[in-house]
């Protein structure tokens, strides 16, 4: 007795995997949008802020939207590291989270990075040592 409910179906498909390709990257962001607008009026750490998103894994796949929500949040950082304040800090929080700034967030968002993508399929061509190959086991006349 394996465990409780059905049998699973002999050939059951997985129908949850999301397509994600109409989050590729937006071929024609203007340049413009991706440097910071009047980047002199700015600190240093604000530009510090923008370079690292600028230079970002997620950055690859932002669209115009989303350089826009950047440049609408560049006066919000700035505010926050001349005078920080906790309600700047979570409005930062929660836009940069829409925009994939953590992991969890990332993960939440099913982002990947494109080098890991075109590594290779999903299925490796080789099993690891601790898994069991099940079609050999039925092939040798296993369940």
């Amino acid at each position: 007795m394996a465990g409780r409910g059905p049998a699973p179906k002999e050939n059951a498909v997985r129908r949850n995997a999301v397509d994600l390709s109409h989050l590729e990257g937006d071929e024609d962001v203007p340049d413009r949008l991706k440097k910071l607008f009047k980047r002199d009026g700015y600190s240093v750490a604000t530009q510090r802020w923008w370079d690292t998103w600028v230079e970002s894994d997620q950055a690859e796949s932002f669209k115009t939207t989303d350089w826009m929500r950047l440049q609408m949040l560049a006066p919000l950082v700035e505010a926050y590291f001349r005078r920080p304040g906790h309600n700047a800090l979570a409005e930062i929080r929660q836009n940069e989270s829409l925009l994939g700034a953590t992991v969890t967030d990332r993960m939440r968002l099913r982002m990947n990075r494109k080098d890991s993508e075109k590594a290779g399929s999903d299925k490796p061509d080789t099993l690891p040592e601790n898994v069991a190959d099940f079609e050999l086991y039925r092939s040798l006349g296993g369940a």
